[in-house]
């Protein structure tokens, strides 16, 4: 088994037992090496293949030492990369001219193999924890992004969509305070819309600040579950919603029940947010079916319904934070924008993805496909 390569040098010299010497240095030490013998080939050399330190001669035919350095220091794709000069001269001044044009250092011919791979190695290490310290810098910058755009979203939805309800409840209030010494009934009224207005509120905020914990690296608790026990009891979950609109609901099951291993209280916010749709947008009297399918190591399932339907337009910005489909019957149904993007970053953190169907009019197939998952899935 060959020895692991610790990076690789470019060397720039006209010399060829220079070059043959110094190659011996460095592959001894486990480099790989790239050689050039004039300024132009180094320069071509680079843009082909970057290498991680350059090892350059002051004294070349051509463009000498300095004005290659000068070029590659002066190329945004090859500015970071270290070089160091091989140099004869002593003068202190050709020195300085170096690294004023953007050396890292310099070794004195004649060279010796101990300082040569030293100064390599040194600046390779260095060459590459700024390269780390960038990475991390620039991780930070968008993390700092990501949470600034989060930040923005709440803030424009408490702007928006939380000020809404509230002004509601200040005005249920006052209605409140000039009915109550009269009818009882109309305080009632009041009360129930009061109540309504601040679930409303209460549920938008708790889907912002969900949506928040699964757009970070949350851990999903995985175990297993029954299919068919599963989506059996999501849907009695939204009866009371399908009784009140005499719905019909219709099942299409596998001829087996497969045992699945999901997060169970996240895939129950993917369903219930589906069927809950289904229920809201299809009138009274209509169907919801729910099926799914089993193909090898995946599991199909999809909500359909005979509402509204949705423009062909709104359909690639569902999935959208905040985006709803701004029709005045859809507008009526009262929803955050929220519901589906929810469902769409629980189904990826499983593997899967979502899909949908529409035709306006006519109705819903939202669906989407997930690995059945196994035991040992953390």
């Amino acid at each position: 088994m060959g020895e692991e390569r610790r990076g690789v040098v470019l060397i720039v010299d006209d010399i060829p037992t220079n070059l043959e010497v110094l190659m011996q240095f460095l592959e001894g030490a486990g480099y790989e090496v790239l050689v050039a013998t004039d300024g132009e080939s180094a320069l071509e050399q680079v843009e082909y293949a970057a290498p991680d330190v350059v090892l350059l001669d002051v004294m070349m035919p051509g463009i000498d030492g300095f004005e290659t350095c000068r070029r590659l220091k002066a190329n945004p794709a090859s500015r970071d990369i270290p070089v160091i000069f091989m140099t004869a001269l002593s003068d202190t001044v050709d020195k300085v001219h170096g690294f004023e044009l953007g050396a890292e250092d310099y070794v004195t011919k004649p060279l010796q193999q101990e300082e040569v791979v030293a100064r390599v190695t040194a600046h390779l290490t260095l060459h590459r924890q700024k390269q780390e310290i960038q990475t991390l810098r620039l991780q930070e910058r968008l993390y700092y992004e990501r949470l600034a755009k989060i930040k923005d979203n709440i803030l424009s939805t408490a702007s928006h969509d939380l000020k809404n309800p509230l002004t509601s409840i200040l005005i249920t209030i006052d209605g409140i305070r000039h009915y109550l010494p009269k009818e009882q009934e109309v305080v009632h009224k009041k009360l129930d819309t009061l109540q309504q207005e601040a679930n409303r509120m209460y549920n938008l905020i708790v889907q912002l600040l969900d949506l928040a914990r699964l757009e970070s690296d949350i851990i999903l608790r995985k175990q297993s579950l029954s299919l068919y026990k599963w989506l059996n009891d999501n849907i009695y979950y939204v009866h009371p919603q399908v009784d009140d609109k005499q719905i019909q609901i219709k099942t299409e099951l596998p001829e087996q029940d497969a045992t699945v291993y999901w997060d169970n209280e996240r895939m129950d916010q993917v369903i219930q947010n589906l069927l809950s749709n289904a229920v809201k947008y299809t009138p009274i009297g209509g169907t919801v079916e729910v099926s799914a399918l089993i193909q090898g190591q995946d599991v199909y399932i999809q909500v359909s319904d005979t509402g509204l339907g949705i423009p062909s337009n709104d359909i690639p910005k569902l999935f959208t934070k905040f985006y709803r489909v701004n029709t005045r019957q859809h507008m009526a149904v009262s929803g955050s924008g929220l519901g589906l993007s929810i469902v769409k970053e629980i189904v990826q953190k499983h593997g899967g993805h979502v899909w949908v169907d529409s035709e306006e009019g006519i109705g819903s197939t939202f669906g989407f496909t997930i690995p059945i998952g196994t035991e040992t899935t953390p």
